[in-house]
């Protein structure tokens, strides 16, 4: 008789009639499972629940559509990001550099040293950093307002500096980037082998720059709006935003002194017949697509990629004009906002700048 320990043989508890063991799913189960993990770190956690869990999901470039999170760089060692998609709030340690905001999957620091301006690209979940393939003009003094990258370093960089901005962009026949100058910018888009690129000046200029020589092409006129009855006491914002239904501009009108969220209201127009015979048209939706607006940016994602997600919408955060900060949907066939959930950290303190849409990725 084999020898056996005194005391009671413990024994496997007997399972109840249906039940199964979740550990033992099948990989194409699992996949539709994470599939539908519209935040980054719950899709972490995923892979973490067993080894047949992260055999499953092994793949790191199988990741689900990203639903954007709301990023905060208000603090001095940390970011905040928040995930509409699960309600949840994640922190992340940042390095001992000057945060300027996000584009797509990162975020743009800026090192300051005796003579020279470093700028730099980091991931804050892979921790991966990248560095512009080009020299930077900031000077010491200087200071960033904003940039955007079309998520990808390979399309362009524009960065706002105090009262300039430079577009550098890469043509289609040589390799070393190309560097333009402009007064003011506000916004630029990239769309049919076209740079589309908003000045910031009374006369609402748009500048067009051609990708395969850098000339500059003829200008388009900005669409005619219908202002609110009292127009004195309305802040306009203009985006640009290239998407799959074309070039759209898109118009906020954001009241100066109501501070009230159901008083903001857009306005989208497309670009059409460039550069023969330039209009815009004003559209009455945008169909399967969500906007996404912050203070600077904006992109354009489709709701039918996110189960529980509302199309012909636009998410916005509520700019520093009005009194506090949320975060907004503007239905366009409906022509109303509402108020979404958010964190209950966001609007308390720091500034309304220090808030923007972040696409995390790994």
């Amino acid at each position: 008789m084999p020898y056996q320990k005194k005391g009671k043989i413990r024994k496997e508890p007997k399972r109840k009639q249906g039940w199964a063991n979740w550990g033992e799913l099948n990989s194409e189960v699992l996949r539709i499972i994470y599939m539908k993990l519209y935040d980054v770190m719950s899709f972490i956690m995923f892979r973490a629940v067993c080894k047949n869990w992260r055999v499953a999901a092994a793949d790191l470039s199988d990741c689900p559509r990203q639903f954007p999170c709301l990023i905060d760089w208000s603090g001095t060692s940390n970011l905040r990001v928040y995930s509409p998609a699960s309600g949840r709030t994640h922190t992340f340690q940042v390095p001992d550099a000057e945060c300027c905001g996000p584009s797509g999957p990162d975020m743009l620091f800026r090192t300051d040293f005796p003579d020279i301006n470093s700028l730099f690209c980091l991931n804050p979940l892979t921790r991966v950093k990248t560095t512009f393939p080009f020299e930077t003009s900031l000077h010491s003094f200087g200071s960033i307002s904003g940039w955007h990258n079309s998520r990808n370093l390979d399309d362009f960089v524009l960065i706002n500096e105090l009262d300039f901005a430079v577009l550098y962009f890469k043509q289609a026949d040589k390799q070393e980037w190309t560097k333009k100058q402009f007064w003011r910018l506000t916004n630029a888009a990239y769309h049919d082998g076209k740079y589309f690129l908003l000045k910031d000046n009374m006369q609402h200029e748009m500048v067009v720059i051609d990708k395969t020589n850098g000339a500059e092409l003829p200008s388009v006129p900005f669409p005619n709006h219908d202002p609110p009855l009292d127009s004195s006491l309305t802040f306009y914002v203009n985006y640009l935003i290239a998407t799959t239904n074309g070039l759209l501009i898109i118009t906020g009108f954001i009241p100066l002194y109501t501070g009230d969220l159901n008083d903001c209201r857009f306005e989208v127009h497309r670009l059409e017949n460039y550069p023969q015979n330039p209009n815009w048209a004003k559209l009455t939706g945008i169909g399967d697509l969500m906007v996404f607006l912050d203070h600077s940016n904006c992109f354009a994602l489709k709701a039918s990629d996110y189960d529980g997600f509302k199309g012909n919408c636009i998410y916005f955060i509520t700019f520093p004009r009005l009194r506090k900060r949320v975060i907004g949907r503007f239905d366009i066939g409906l022509n109303k906002t509402e108020e979404l959930t958010g964190p209950k950290w966001f609007g308390r303190g720091g500034k309304g700048c220090n808030s923007a849409w972040f696409v995390p990725s790994i």
